[in-house]
């Protein structure tokens, strides 16, 4: 009784001009066989001594699947064993055929991998729009890839053939426009990009696998990335400056200000300048932790629910968040809630793009420059500039906000970092650590280890001192030094 591996060189078939020969398992049981299909094909040259060659082309892949077909065929043997049957190989050749029609029974039509995904974007659609524009952006960088590198992008290309590789290499050569105030051209997505874009699309074939559309997905490989601990936020210093910053405020005038207007429950208007309406909602940012997402979808009565608190419910989990009131987030809700029903949105639309754009721009003249290294990996080499430190400014974005609101409470140093997971709607300790955020003077509080022990050593010295000598002998001394 054995089950081996045989090609069978009678029956030879041309495929992409090579004359290939058929694979299949011969289950061998007291002098009768059965042979087991597996759909692989080889050129008979890449047969050696009753294996495949590991010269043959996609040697990897056509492994994989004839170790996965020996495995169910190894277990339809030990099934008939265990239930005291005589696995003959017409017993087994009933039962193993039963398992592959029960497979396909259960499995849908084969279908496109560029409609498949279609229909998992209509079925994401729902989510909030940050989430779904990661989704675009993969379809986007996916289909430049097929269209460079005449590539057509199958399962079966993603899953068994040298897809990773390959995808890897077109992100990591994709030429990118150049960056504000510069005319030079910069090579490659970043190595955090390209791991999101991965991400991505695992979501994507673990969706095709809840589906059946497929029965099997990849574990790819993560590229390296840089870890750097101080992350990109403001102060409470820093906070206040801006929130005290009247110089944008309406009516007041300033180079290229936009004037951004909405009605109050009796339209009447109310009028913003855009630099006052970016500072406002970033500082309102630092002090409630909301994501961006969660911005244009506040709404006043959201905030009259409990008294003292700010209570929302969260665009990206649907859970429900509760902060309490501070001066800043409080001054700002004031400001943009008056005159308006509960109905209202608390703040008027506004583009992320422009947000984080003119947000720097402020940064800057608030002169927010504080150093800060952002190294980026393209590949296994630092992007060119990258190295360098820059300014707090040149880094500011909307998700800054949320990185403030967690760090300058980690810095009261009044609350456990549960406490603070609770304020900001994390649920799980390494997503939190994500926004955590350590710099010199965190590192400099160090030094102060073991520095109570020495000061209660010093403070017994100057007891036994004090108990050796006489009291006027001790006050005489003393007087003498004054």
């Amino acid at each position: 009784m054995g089950v081996s591996l045989v090609i069978v060189k009678t029956d030879v078939k041309e495929s992409n001009g090579k004359k290939v020969c058929p694979l299949q398992f011969q289950y061998k049981y007291k002098g009768s066989y059965k042979r087991f299909p597996t759909k692989e094909y080889i050129e008979f040259k890449y047969w050696k001594g009753g294996v495949i060659s590991n010269r043959c082309p996609n040697y990897t892949e056509i492994q994989k699947r004839i170790n996965s077909l020996r495995k169910k065929l190894d277990s339809v043997i030990t099934d008939i064993i265990e239930n005291g049957d005589i696995p003959t190989p017409t017993l087994v050749k009933i039962n193993y055929d039963k398992i592959e029609e029960t497979q396909l029974s259960k499995q849908p039509k084969p279908q496109n991998f560029w409609s498949s995904y279609q229909t998992f974007l209509k079925d994401k659609s729902k989510h909030h729009r940050g989430y779904t524009k990661t989704l675009l952006t993969l379809e986007n960088t996916l289909r430049k890839f097929e269209k460079e590198t005449k590539h057509n992008l199958t399962f079966d290309f993603i899953l068994f053939g040298r897809f990773e590789t390959e995808f890897k290499n077109h992100c990591l050569e994709i030429e990118l426009p150049p960056r504000k105030n510069s005319t030079k051209k910069q090579i490659g997505l970043s190595n955090n990009y390209v791991n999101k874009l991965f991400s991505n699309l695992k979501i994507f074939l673990s969706w095709c696998k809840q589906e059946r559309i497929i029965t099997d997905i990849k574990r790819f490989k993560s590229l390296k990335t840089v870890r750097n601990d101080v992350l990109v936020y403001l102060n409470t210093e820093e906070v206040k400056k801006m929130f005290d910053y009247k110089k944008y405020d309406y009516p007041l005038s300033y180079d290229n200000v936009d004037v951004i207007t909405e009605k109050d429950k009796d339209g009447n208007e109310i009028h913003w300048n855009n630099l006052e309406l970016i500072k406002d909602i970033f500082t309102f940012q630092c002090s409630v932790g909301c994501r961006w997402g969660d911005i244009h979808r506040m709404t006043v009565g959201m905030f009259k629910i409990e008294k003292g608190f700010f209570i929302w419910t969260m665009n990206k989990t649907k859970d429900n968040v509760i902060v309490p009131e501070n001066p800043i987030s409080l001054g700002i809700f004031m400001k943009y809630s008056k005159n308006k029903s509960l109905s209202q949105n608390l703040f008027p639309k506004y583009s992320q793009q422009n947000f984080n754009l003119h947000l720097k721009d402020i940064g800057k003249e608030l002169g927010f420059k504080r150093l800060i290294k952002r190294e980026i990996l393209v590949g296994s080499d630092l992007r060119e500039g990258s190295e360098k430190d820059v300014f707090t400014y040149e880094l500011l974005s909307s998700h800054s906000g949320r990185r403030s609101f967690i760090k300058n409470l980690i810095d009261m140093g009044t609350m456990d970092n549960w406490s603070i997971m609770k304020l900001s709607g994390h649920k799980t300790l390494s997503s939190f650590q994500k926004y955590v955020s350590v710099n010199k003077e965190d590192i400099k509080k160090g030094k102060d280890l073991y520095s109570k022990e020495f000061d209660e050593s010093e403070d017994r010295e100057i007891r036994e001192f004090v108990r050796k000598y006489p009291m006027e002998k001790v006050l005489s001394y003393y007087l003498k030094s004054k």
